[in-house]
């Protein structure tokens, strides 16, 4: 008996968490990121969620955890997501456990005040290739993850608590 109460609510949690992040996540974020949250079916949800907690037990606040424009932007990659956070915003992109990012080159080149971004190695990234900004971005990696981090103090803060 005392084990199907426990085995029932253990299955009512597991149901009831991804509502909880949600309403939690809708409590933090403004009208129009609520059309955008992740959801639990979405492929990096587990991902996402994973560095959400370990941003959140190294001091962050993370506001919202949202869908990513740069979902499908490697191969083989699981999918993206856009963080707002206390400190900022970045986005992650997620490859499938084990796969890393090790593989990946970054090359910057500026021209008339722009920044211009092309990637090769593995994972191969998608044909366009490219990101433009009028600002320089950051990127970091971390385990089976890609930041693309548009503010130098919050890549910074999160090099020192993704990295020790």
């Amino acid at each position: 008996m005392i084990l199907a109460l426990n085995v029932a609510i253990g299955v009512a949690l597991l149901f009831a968490t991804p509502q909880l992040v949600l309403q939690d996540q809708a409590a933090k974020c403004n009208s129009p990121d609520r059309l955008a949250f992740l959801q639990a079916g979405d492929p990096a949800y587990v991902d996402a969620m994973e560095l959400a907690q370990t941003l959140r037990s190294r001091g962050f606040t993370v506001k919202c955890v949202l869908r990513s424009t740069m979902e499908g932007a490697f191969e083989g990659l699981e999918g993206a997501a856009l963080y707002r956070t206390d400190r900022g915003d970045f986005e992650a992109l997620f490859l499938p456990k084990p796969q890393t990012f090790a593989g990946m080159i970054v090359i910057e080149e500026q021209q008339n005040g722009r920044y211009t971004y092309s990637f090769h190695g593995t994972p191969r990234p998608w044909p366009a290739n490219r990101v433009d900004s009028p600002r320089p971005i950051s990127f970091l990696w971390h385990a089976n993850h890609f930041l693309v981090i548009r503010d130098d103090q919050l890549r910074v803060k999160l090099e020192e608590v993704l990295n020790p």
